[in-house]
């Protein structure tokens, strides 16, 4: 008996040894649940910020965007508005190019000191009329 009393101690003593290392890998086990709940209790707090702001980021990114397309279109329509405008403005100078060289030719033709001299001969005339009619008011 004295062989089985040796190894039912040894068997005592593994287990005792079994159940102290099971004790201290549940207790770190249970420090390391620990940390992991306070790192994340103060980490969800930034990583739930920092999401908002990428949202409020991305919202503001988009509403910029759309702005843009708006101004692009309107820079489109501008465009072709200025494009119709030209092609109108072509046209009808191009219509018109007879009329204004006949203008122009007549413009030329006009005597513009002798319609001074005529008009500084009017007014030579009109003056003394004007002040014998000025002393009846």
């Amino acid at each position: 008996m004295n062989d089985r009393d040796e190894l039912l101690e040894k068997l005592v003593k593994n287990s005792a040894k079994q159940l102290f290392y099971t004790r201290v890998t549940t207790l770190a086990a249970l420090i390391l649940v620990a940390v992991v709940i306070a790192c994340l209790a103060v980490i969800m707090p930034k990583v739930t910020e920092t999401v908002e702001n990428a949202n409020a980021i991305l919202a503001q990114a988009s509403e910029t965007i759309t702005l843009v397309d708006t101004t692009l279109e309107s820079v489109t329509e501008m465009s072709e508005s200025i494009t119709t405008m030209g092609t109108n403005m072509d046209t009808f100078i191009t219509d018109n190019s007879e009329s204004i060289e006949q203008i122009m030719t007549k413009l030329d033709g006009i005597d513009f000191e002798g319609l001074n001299d005529a008009i500084a001969d009017l007014g030579d005339v009109v003056e003394p009329l004007a002040d014998f009619f000025g002393k009846f008011r």
